[in-house]
């Protein structure tokens, strides 16, 4: 399914990067964990379609994972219906969106259902054997990755393909998750530059390579400890801006343009940039 954000671009290129390799943490309130707007129908249809076309690729769970699916879960349930700038209700076992345009039996207490009722991807990540190890994720938007090839993998094995992760942020990203305390959020943003707007993106799909407009791909991603289990709740959220129609933002194409001759070779590969 394609998407074309409608939202003003909540990140944009810096024209000093010169490396993907960085984390560009910042804290989040808890109140804004979980970014909700009109998009939320278009992300719906696309998780419950791709469920029904392509299960193994969207959804992965060790039998491990059950207690952490469970407490993510609720404790998602208890966010949504406490978060203040929006009304989902829960009558009986029946949960509505703030927009009273969908709704949903509470009914099995685990990953997928959970992610049906926001835009964001989750995984989550367990500390196995001294090592956070993805015991289960719902990923319907992934960019140009394979869940059933990072099912029940490290983090470093997960971040193998990205040149210098090794190096460069494996420690770094290893004490942040052992740093992380439950109940507090922090987020960072991931771009990419996309040849047409679906939002499940493979490079290595037909319909992928043969479209020609580009877009600005951003990923929201949050880090959240469940406060039982432990388990790190990963988010990713998904937007799609038309090169074309950016707002107004002085130097965009400059910026690009000055990214994509400073980063490394083997870097602007990874992203799929050259």
């Amino acid at each position: 399914m394609k998407l074309s954000s409608s939202n003003s671009p909540l990140y944009l290129p810096e024209e000093n990067q010169t490396t993907v390799l960085r984390l560009g943490l910042q804290p989040l309130e808890k109140e804004d964990w979980i970014y909700i707007d009109d998009a939320l129908p278009i992300f719906y249809r696309h998780k419950t379609q791709l469920r029904l076309q392509h299960e193994s690729e969207c959804f992965q769970a060790l039998a491990e994972s059950k207690p952490a699916q469970e407490e993510f879960h609720d404790f998602l349930l208890r966010h949504l219906l406490e978060k203040t700038e929006t009304t989902y209700q829960l009558t009986g076992h029946t949960l509505h969106d703030s927009n009273g345009k969908l709704s949903w039996q509470i009914e099995n207490k685990d990953l997928w259902q959970a992610s049906l009722w926001i835009a964001d991807d989750f995984c989550l990540l367990e500390k196995i054997s001294n090592e956070y190890i993805m015991t289960a994720a719902s990923v319907c938007s992934p960019s140009n990755w394979k869940l059933e090839e990072k099912i029940g993998t490290s983090i470093d094995a997960i971040h193998a393909p990205v040149p210098g992760y090794a190096d460069a942020l494996s420690t770094r990203v290893r004490k942040l998750m052992d740093g992380l305390k439950p109940h507090k959020v922090v987020m960072r943003f991931n771009w990419s530059i996309q040849k047409g707007n679906e939002l499940f993106w493979r490079s290595d799909l037909e319909e992928m390579n043969s479209a020609n407009e580009k877009f600005w791909r951003i990923e929201r991603q949050t880090l959240l400890r469940l406060p039982h289990t432990n388990a790190i709740a990963f988010g990713i959220r998904i937007f799609l801006h038309r090169f074309s129609v950016m707002p107004n933002k002085s130097g965009f194409n400059q910026a690009i343009a000055q990214i994509l001759q400073q980063l490394p070779s083997a870097e602007k590969a990874y992203k799929c940039l050259i």
